[in-house]
């Protein structure tokens, strides 16, 4: 019988935690892994949920918490849009740019608060909460947005317009409860080697 492992992240995280899970699976084929991409924090107390949340670090006594790395985002285009539009040579060339954004709330990541206070409202012209319309948005060539710096590698299509910088990155934890199965261990261990290794 398969054992059974959820992994809910954060969005944006599929580039790091989907090859991940392949891995996982090829190496631990008696275990059935799901992956559900969200804000919402799920309840990991049935032992066979890890969590994979970012910001400051969770404090739960009920639940035991890995540092995982910092995740590093950059803007990115695709051709087409830097054939229309150029590349911004500094932040202030952004004012002509246009982009998408994640839907998290203004004040919802470092660089969604960075964007939002550098570019005007009205630039901003496609928000969701999903990653994968986020992506679909920034590879029409319609507008430029950030993405983890592993999209570069997994997105050859994409062209990075401003590097990373030190105040877009997110701290990244991997959580899950002290009495987890041994499925849930096995699989958490594993997918923060793999993490941890993009990260910085």
């Amino acid at each position: 019988m398969l054992k059974q492992v959820t992994i809910n992240a954060v969005p944006m995280m599929g580039d790091m935690v989907v090859p991940a899970v392949m891995h996982i699976s090829h190496t631990m084929p008696d275990i059935q892994i799901t992956y559900r991409s969200t804000l919402d924090m799920a309840d990991l107390s049935d032992g066979c949920t890890i969590g994979v949340r970012a910001g400051v670090e969770p404090s739960t006594q009920e639940m035991e918490v890995s540092w995982l790395g910092r995740i590093g985002l950059a803007l990115v285009a695709a051709p087409e849009y830097i054939a229309q539009r150029g590349k911004p040579s500094s932040p202030a060339d952004l004012a002509q740019h246009v982009f998408a954004s994640n839907d998290f709330s203004d004040a919802g990541t470092p660089w969604s608060r960075w964007l939002h206070e550098v570019v005007p409202t009205p630039n901003i012209v496609f928000r969701t909460d999903d990653e994968t319309l986020l992506r679909q948005a920034i590879k029409s060539g319609r507008c430029a947005g950030f993405l983890p710096i592993s999209s570069l590698c997994w997105s050859a299509e994409l062209v990075e317009i401003l590097p990373a910088r030190e105040e877009w990155a997110l701290p990244l934890w991997l959580v899950r409860c002290h009495n987890a199965s041994e499925a849930c261990v096995s699989v958490g261990a594993e997918l923060a080697d793999m993490m941890s290794r993009q990260l910085f």
